[in-house]
């Protein structure tokens, strides 16, 4: 019996607004490529994303949790819209799916209200770049399913949405629809009971750029409160507010109410601009007034109460206004998303239980920020009393930001597709003290590399976001309890393209390749070492710390990481009087308090991108085209690299020496098509290379006075596609090739003979694109893990009498697995009882798993 489980998933969130959403169960879903990942950032062990749900064909949009019943909605590229919520066993499921746009859904809105009438099932609205806004009604079915039926498409021709927001008219079960749309103006549609369908009713104008995000609440002040009493704001308990965040860096409220309670009576003209109820029009708004006058920008500040009517059934008719409430300003750039703090459940002066809506509002902004929100009790004026976000870096700002259910955690994602968490360690609620917690990260990009360190205590991934990570685990205790979690611990390189391959050399140093004709050579920092063995638990790590530069720096206009020593702090800081002649491409990316800082927790975004760069040693040059692989030698004497290739010209393997950085001679020809592939056997007697022109290749070791490299000594055409990996066993008497052809095949040396022949042809359901075997028999056979290109990883097995005879011992859940192709797997090599794994995919993922064959 085998058994496999998820250690690790890292996985970025994907670089759109709307991309997360928070759930009353503190569960976040967010958007990962194709998939929905599932996260508990309260988790008290740290443990990251759970599981991601595949499903979608093309990039997942946005997200969206019911208020009612813990389900997630989730809107792709693909056109459609899937509802997930757990089965009796707590699996997560897709109960329906939602299909009708003929282009990708944008936005998601669900009901947000102070009581939800669910006795006709979810209303669900979806927006999509065909134009069209749809309305769903959702209702369960039973414990695995749910059945949905499309109510209305609104057709908003040309004016495509950007942003939607679904509640109730005050005092009543009558829904009403926001629509942020690109022509800067949000639509209000209100179902009509009397033709049982939604009316558009008005369109709001005041922005200036394109609506991003609108949300709902529900005013429920108490007016008998003695705040209530002395302030002069116009809100009054059951008006509905809509905050609507836009690119024109503003944030707008709005309040709906009933006509009766209005307090204004509804202007006639078009450009009426009162200062109604109690001087709405505060210093703020004018001096944005007569700084956009300044500027030549056009900014709206009309408080004109907008009247519209509702016909019920009955021919009863009740009239509503909706005026412009507030106007906030902080934010130096786009505002993306407006989030209201989710409402509570608070006992009265009497004891009755009663809905309550906080009155703050959290917004994000591409300005690096997050800003808290919160009316003052007596003027009524909004103020920004908390200012989180980043210094620094090089980072594009949050793209959306939601409150926990109780207010006292915040969360970011923001353009590096990781997120940032803080948390309100105040024991006063009136306090603010917000610091930063331990968050999760991920790439971006396509994963198209990964390798274990020879020491097993870290993974290095390469990918397409153009940068290199490093993974660990978090060795702490917790309660007494030994806690082990894995985390991002450095992003040893980033760079100006896309990165290819990633391989060791020794112990701290490893070579990668990107798409570009160099190869990149890295040393570890001290820094790194030291917070490795504080973090892992090994400190006899430490010892090898010595002598090494604390951190590395980027130049702004450079793609070397240039290595820091101590000595340099001065130079850094400025305390030499240069820094003031300094050019900008010149300053550096870190400063020396933050490179001698050893950690004592995993680091926070912030930290990985400006301080965790690996100093660059070497580059290594010859090849014509971009790098497509490299690899080690176990000895780490030589290092062997291939690019991508048209011609047996370029077709050809680079040897280079580690001691001199020089490339050796010898080139390694024997294909005429891109070298996909090399590896060299344990002992490093062989070299084994497999090609796009389908053949494999080994060369074998030659020493000689002149020192070392390797010579053809057998080829064979292997498959009938592209071979697109190989690996040899741990005793070096196998090897295995994959193919796009869908096989696997295995090759062995008879013994006297110098030839390779094909024992065993494993055929699969898909293309094969990356392979490992395991670093020890198990249980007397052989086991190969297998990565196909639709995403699903196979353990095989052989017993080694009978290495002809290969079957399918485990498939990897879904849920576990990713979408899309597996570019590389590698085992750990130790000896523990329990194997691991890691794998990478284009999903943008990096998975770790833990294999019991016990």
């Amino acid at each position: 019996m085998v058994a496999v489980t998820a250690e690790y998933i890292s996985i970025g969130c994907n670089k759109i607004t709307q991309a997360a959403a928070w759930g009353l169960d503190g569960t976040v879903a967010y958007a990962a490529d194709s998939l929905v990942a599932i996260y508990h950032p309260l988790d008290k062990s740290s443990e990251g994303v759970l599981v991601t749900l595949p499903g979608h064909k093309n990039r997942v949009n946005c997200h969206e949790q019911n208020q009612t019943n813990v389900a997630i909605v989730s809107g792709s590229a693909d056109g459609t819209a899937k509802i997930w919520k757990r089965d009796p066993s707590g699996k997560w499921i897709n109960s329906c799916t939602l299909t009708g746009h003929s282009a990708g859904i944008d936005t998601i809105a669900c009901v947000r209200a102070a009581s939800i009438d669910d006795s006709h099932g979810d209303l669900i609205a979806t927006g999509s770049g065909d134009g069209t806004i749809k309305i769903w009604r959702r209702k369960e079915e039973d414990e695995h399913k749910d059945g949905y039926e499309c109510l209305q498409t609104i057709d908003c021709g040309v004016k495509y949405p950007t942003a939607l927001a679904l509640s109730y008219l005050p005092g009543t079960s009558i829904p009403i629809l926001a629509a942020g749309n690109t022509d800067r103006k949000i639509s209000i549609y209100i179902y009509q009971p009397i033709s049982d369908a939604f009316n558009k009713s008005l369109a709001l104008p005041g922005h200036d750029n394109w609506i991003r995000s609108l949300q709902f609440a529900t005013y429920t002040e108490d007016s008998e409160s003695p705040s209530s009493k002395a302030s002069n704001h116009t809100l009054r308990r059951g008006d509905l507010i809509l905050a609507s965040g836009s690119q024109d860096k503003y944030i707008r409220l709005w309040k709906v109410t009933p006509e009766e309670s209005s307090g204004q009576q509804p202007s006639k003209g078009p450009e009426a601009t009162g200062d109604a109820d109690g001087g709405v029009l505060t210093k703020d708004m004018l001096e944005a007034l007569e700084e956009s006058v300044k500027t030549g920008e056009s900014m709206q500040l009309s408080t004109k109460a907008h009247l519209f009517e509702v016909f019920d059934k009955d021919q009863s008719k009740k009239r509503y206004t909706i005026m412009f409430e507030a106007l906030l300003m902080g934010h130096d750039d786009w505002v993306y998303s407006v989030c209201w703090q989710a409402p509570t459940v608070v006992k009265d002066a009497n004891g009755q239980e009663r809905f309550h809506q906080p009155m703050r509002i959290l917004s994000a902004s591409s300005d690096k920020s997050m800003m808290i929100w919160q009316p003052d009790p007596e003027s009524g004026v909004w103020i920004n009393e908390v200012r989180v976000g980043e210094i620094g870096g090089n980072t594009l700002g949050f793209y959306g930001g939601l409150f926990s259910r109780d207010g006292r955690h915040i969360i970011a994602h923001g353009s590096n597709g990781s997120f940032h968490l803080w948390h309100n360690i105040s024991t006063d609620e009136d306090l603010n003290h917000w610091v930063p917690e331990v968050s999760i990260s991920g790439h971006f990009g396509a994963v198209e590399d990964l390798v274990w360190d020879p020491q097993n205590l870290f993974v290095v991934s390469a990918s397409l976001d153009q940068t290199c990570r490093v993974f660990a685990p978090w060795n702490r205790d917790m309660d007494g309890q030994k806690t082990a979690t894995w985390h991002e611990m450095g992003r040893s390189q980033i760079h100006g393209y896309d990165m290819q391959c990633v391989a060791f050399i020794d112990k701290w140093r490893y070579v990668s390749g990107a798409d570009e004709k160099v190869m990149r050579v890295f040393d570890a920092p001290r820094t790194f070492i030291e917070s490795l063995a504080a973090l892992t638990g090994h400190e006899e790590l430490e010892s090898q710390a010595e002598s090494r530069p604390v951190g590395a720096n980027l130049p702004a206009l450079g793609l070397s990481n240039k290595a820091v020593f101590e000595g340099d702090a001065s130079t850094l800081t400025g305390e030499d009087g240069d820094e003031g002649t300094m050019q900008s491409y010149a300053h550096p990316s870190a400063t020396p308090a933050s490179l001698l800082q050893t950690l004592e927790h995993p680091p926070f975004e912030e930290h990985l991108m400006q301080h965790t760069l690996w100093p660059e040693v070497e580059k290594l040059y010859g090849h014509g085209y971009e790098i497509r692989c490299v690899r080690g030698t176990h000895d780490g004497r030589l290092v062997a690299s291939s690019c991508k290739a048209s011609t047996p010209e370029h077709a050809v393997i680079r040897l280079f020496d580690t001691k001199t950085w020089n490339e050796l001679e010898t080139q390694l020809s024997g294909h005429s098509l891109t070298v996909t592939k090399l590896e060299f056997s344990h002992d490093d007697k062989y070299l084994l290379s497999v090609s796009r022109d389908r053949l494999w290749s080994i060369y074998e070791r030659v020493e000689s006075e002149q020192g070392v490299t390797y010579a053809l000594r057998s080829q064979a055409k292997a498959h009938a596609r592209i071979i697109w990996d190989c690996s040899w066993s741990h005793d070096d008497t196998l090897f295995a090739t994959s193919s796009r052809d869908k096989t696997i095949k295995i090759w062995t040396k008879a013994e006297g003979s110098s030839d390779w022949t094909c024992v065993s042809t494993i055929k699969c359901t898909e293309a094969i694109t990356a392979i490992d075997f395991a670093p020890r028999l198990i249980n007397d056979k052989y086991v190969l893990v297998a990565g196909l290109e639709n995403g699903e990883i196979q353990l095989l097995e052989s017993q080694k009498a009978a290495v002809d005879q290969w079957q399918v011992v485990s498939t990897l859940d879904a849920q576990l697995c990713h979408v899309g192709v597996v570019n590389a797997v590698a085992w750990k090599s130790d000896n523990a009882s329990t194997l691991q794994f890691a794998s990478a995919g284009n999903d943008h993922a990096v998975r770790i798993f833990n294999v019991d064959f016990s």
